[in-house]
């Protein structure tokens, strides 16, 4: 996958989990538990999108994970 092709991806997901923990914390006094294992699912797909994108990033700029993390304290 390019550059936008994963940031596309990483939208999607981010969009699925939200709704997904929408469904699973309906309100700051409930938790649906049916809704946890597509919660759970929707997490590690976020989590495999991100990781694809940082791979792309460090890869294609020649930086480590690390460096690229400090880049968000700048």
């Amino acid at each position: 996958m390019h550059g936008r092709e994963l940031v596309a991806a990483m939208r999607e997901a981010a969009r699925k989990h939200s709704l997904t923990w929408e469904a699973l914390v309906p309100d700051s006094d409930r938790v649906d538990l049916a809704h946890e294992a597509a919660e759970e699912r929707a997490f590690d797909e976020l989590a495999a999108a991100r990781r694809a994108l940082r791979e792309h990033i460090c890869e294609t700029y020649g930086i480590t994970a690390r460096e690229f993390a400090g880049l968000a304290k700048l």
